[in-house]
Order: structure tokens, then sequence, then C-alpha cells
């Protein structure tokens, strides 16, 4: 490595200031980093190495973590930075969430057979964990329908209408 010589470059030199260009990335959902696109982004599930090409040639790799993210930069480079560095360098923005449909139920006194509204009702929700609800909360079925998780009432008429 030659990290001393540029070291001792950088303490030697006057340094310019340069201020880098907003440039905006759209999240792409994929199930290898390599099919990423220009300007895009994703979010890695699993432990990656990452290799970035620049013009057909290696230029670096990385071993990320999953939570970590991996972008597509301007000429196609696939490049990857953990967590800490993006929110160190980049703006996160909005996340919106999709307009799906799930089953669901309301929880009673008569489903939950509990006498008071005050009740506790503890629940694993699907992202484990422990969940305290209580009657007149709802609880959600995942996607695929194997799993659920609650919402609090006054949450939920915000954020749901039935069907």
């Amino acid at each position: 490595m030659d990290n001393k010589v540029i070291t001792k470059i950088i303490k030697s030199q006057k340094l310019s200031k340069y201020k880098k260009n907003p440039i905006i990335y759209k999240y792409k959902k994929v199930s290898n980093y390599t099919k990423l696109t220009p300007l895009t982004y994703t979010v890695l599930l699993k432990n990656t190495k990452i290799v970035t090409n620049i013009n057909k040639k290696k230029e670096s790799h990385i071993n990320l973590k999953r939570g970590d993210y991996v972008l597509c930069g301007i000429k196609n480079e696939k490049y990857g930075l953990p967590l800490e560095k993006i929110l160190e360098i980049y703006d996160l923005g909005n996340i919106v969430s999709k307009p799906v449909i799930r089953k669901g139920f309301k929880l009673t006194k008569k489903n939950t057979s509990k006498s008071s509204n005050k009740s506790k009702i503890k629940i694993v929700p699907d992202w484990g964990g422990e969940q305290t609800l209580q009657v007149g909360d709802h609880i959600l079925l995942t996607l695929d329908g194997k799993k659920h998780y609650g919402i609090e009432k006054k949450a939920f008429k915000k954020s749901y209408k039935k069907l």
C-alpha cells in the first residue's frame, strides 16, 4: 500500500477545495448488485463482496454487511459503502409505503376472551421481538399470509381503510 506516500504528499501540499455536485440516486430492488443501472442504489440483504470496475478495470473491492449500500455511478460503476458512511455523506430521502392490500382483523373482547379494553395482548410480530396490543387494535398478515403483526387502533385508522 502507498498510504504512507500519500500521507507525506498531503502534509507537503497546499490542498484545494472541491464541492461535490448533488447527484440523485433512485432505489432499485435487485437480487445481485451487478444488475444496478446508473444512478440507482440498493441495500444489501446479506454480507457481500463488492467489486468496483471502471472502464472494464478493477478499481477496488470491499466486503460489506447486511444493511450497507451499493450505488451505481454515472459511468455504470458499482461501489459499496457502509451504512455509517452513507449517513455521513448522503441525504436519505422519504420512504414511501407501497399501496399493498393485506388481510387482517380487529381485536375484540370476544375474539380475544379479554374482559377489558385495557387488557394487554402480547404477540411476536413478523419482525421479531415482542409487541403489546389491546382490544381495538388490529392484526394484519404479511403479504405471504404466514406471519402477522399488530397496529394500534388510532394508527390503523390513519393508515388503512377497509375494502
